[in-house]
């Protein structure tokens, strides 16, 4: 057996075992964890999510999704550290995960319905929200900041759009940006500030300011 043969075989056998390492994490047979942290449903009712950890006081923990037609049915969505949430779409098909996964980072990760209880996941939020922000307020000398989070907060009535709110902060400086929203659009898989996607109205900001134009602090 030659060198080359050795090396494939090892490569082989390292994805076979991560392969079924994955499967045997995320599968049907997988019981939750011992402590029940917080439990809620999806808008529409058919899905209850419920967070179990070690502890009650352990921060890490597995996100289960249940059927609630028959809470047999169940199957483990996403392990995290610290804190996450889970967002459905009124229709199902979609959600998204709050990842708090650090004191100076929020992250909001999209996941599309494969079949039954299966979420796959498609996104992350992030990085978009904070490029279109920085693509409207060129006029600021916009610093990246040593805290930023996106997180977020409501669908649409039809599914087919998510408001995603960013907002961030330094230690070491006055510079901030206070909450600043935007829209993205599932099926074109861009991000704007289309409100009449989630609003009957053109702008959103709980002061009533217009998409966030000052929200920006020097």
């Amino acid at each position: 057996m030659n060198r080359l043969t050795k090396v494939c075989i090892v490569i082989t056998v390292c994805l076979l075992l991560n392969f079924s390492s994955t499967n045997q994490c995320y599968s049907e047979t997988t019981k939750p964890k011992k402590y029940l942290k917080k439990e809620y449903r999806s808008l529409k009712g058919n899905i209850i999510v419920r967070h179990y950890g070690e502890s009650l006081d352990d921060n890490s923990a597995d996100i289960w999704l249940y059927s609630a037609k028959n809470p047999s049915k169940k199957l483990l969505l996403y392990s995290y550290e610290r804190d996450a949430d889970v967002l459905i779409s009124p229709n199902e098909k979609w959600l998204v995960i709050n990842y708090r996964y650090g004191s100076d980072v929020t992250d909001a990760i999209l996941f599309k319905k494969a079949k039954g209880l299966k979420y796959d996941e498609k996104k992350y939020l992030n990085t978009l929200a904070w490029r279109l922000f920085r693509k409207m307020h060129k006029q600021y000398e916009i610093p990246e900041f040593g805290h930023n989070y996106t997180e977020a907060v409501l669908w649409s009535s039809d599914s087919k759009s998510v408001m995603v709110e960013i907002y961030g902060h330094d230690d070491l400086s006055p510079k901030a940006l206070e909450p600043w929203f935007c829209i993205y659009d599932v099926t074109t898989g861009k991000m704007s500030l289309d409100f009449n996607r989630v609003f009957n109205r053109d702008t959103y900001h709980p002061d009533g300011e217009a998409k966030g134009r000052e929200l920006y602090l020097n």
